[in-house]
């Protein structure tokens, strides 16, 4: 069965480090026998078509591609189209966000320990608010990501998981491109 991911590589093209041509990155995947191949802006968010049924094989393919073709050795969580938009109809902190450039989504590699996710959502993080559900930490940064102290570095050690963030405009252009 055929089915459409998103697959989220953790920090391409963001400074001059783990620089990847978004049109050399499709021509690769297309030869992997990947189909239906798109990128979503210039830092990396890819969406392909894939005989699997689990994103985790998928992220961890495309991973393996991105270090063997482009030296580039980052971390990839990867999505079903159906797990986005998901995502967007949740939205569980629609209430208090005012500006979706500072509402950012952390893409989690696999649910955190419900213990330490409690630990967590109970200090806290004011004026910044988290809610976590499953795979998925949502964050509202109202002063800024570079302000922001629930960065996808400090939930990766708090959580013990691996994460990659996006903000919402973005998350809204890549499901589009579903």
């Amino acid at each position: 069965m055929t089915e459409r991911y998103l697959v989220l590589p953790r920090g391409i093209n963001v400074g001059p480090h783990n620089r990847v041509p978004m049109a050399q990155l499709r021509s690769k995947l297309e030869d992997a026998g990947y189909s239906a191949v798109a990128t979503v802006l210039a830092s990396g968010n890819v969406i392909v078509s894939a005989e699997s049924d689990r994103p985790a094989e998928v992220g961890d393919a495309i991973r393996r591609l991105l270090s063997d073709e482009f030296d580039v050795n980052v971390a990839c969580v990867a999505r079903t189209a159906r797990q986005v938009q998901g995502v967007l109809d949740r939205n569980p902190l629609r209430e208090v966000v005012s500006n979706p450039s500072r509402y950012l989504v952390n893409f989690l590699s696999e649910a955190p320990d419900p213990e330490v996710v409690g630990a967590l959502l109970a200090e806290d993080h004011s004026p910044e608010a988290i809610v976590i559900e499953g795979t998925e930490a949502y964050v509202w940064t109202p002063d800024g990501a570079k302000a922001m102290t629930l960065s996808y570095a400090y939930l990766e050690r708090r959580l013990g998981v691996v994460a990659t963030a996006r903000n919402w405009n973005t998350i809204k252009k890549i499901a589009a491109k579903f």
